[in-house]
């Protein structure tokens, strides 16, 4: 598939590495080969820091607090339909929508958890990207079908968690 992925770093004076960059695209890129996408795709990830992300959560959400990531999707593949809002293309491109990653939360969450801080961007851009497609974990049943595909394109990342 020839998918784009626009990577913003949004944090002042900071910038991406060039492997992050490359672990972010082969993160969609492996989440949506897995997903049986067959769709060029369209999805923008903006790295923010704590204090953008909580404000982006009580706006959207009505939490106030920092989280890790955010997913504002633009479609819905999982129950069949296309569009939210038609003519969502870019470039001939399905839209999926905007990732929001808080750089400060993947760093903390990585030594919490005890592993690389790329397992844990990984980690929330694939866990993102399920969420523009359409998956959910407000249930149980959803939450463990969604930690399932996390670890298989973990494992196909060679991110698996590592063991205590």
């Amino acid at each position: 598939m020839n998918h784009k992925i626009y990577i913003e770093d949004a944090r002042g004076g900071a910038s991406l590495s060039v492997k992050l960059v490359e672990l972010l695209t082969e993160t969609v890129d492996q989440t949506l080969k897995y997903e049986n996408i067959d769709k060029d795709c369209y999805v923008s990830i903006t790295i923010v820091e704590a204090d953008e992300i909580k404000e982006l959560n009580a706006e959207h959400r009505g939490i106030d607090s920092v989280t890790d990531v955010l997913s504002f999707p633009v479609v819905n593949l999982i129950d069949g339909s296309e569009c939210i809002n038609t003519g969502d293309y870019y470039e001939g491109r399905l839209i999926l929508g905007d990732v929001i990653l808080c750089a400060d939360r993947a760093k903390e969450q990585a030594e919490e958890f005890g592993h690389s801080i790329e397992r844990e961007f990984g980690y929330l851009t694939c866990h993102s990207i399920l969420h523009l497609i359409g998956y959910d974990h407000e249930v149980e049943t959803e939450r463990e079908v969604m930690r399932q595909k996390e670890e298989a394109v973990m494992e196909l990342l060679s991110l698996k968690r590592e063991k205590n």
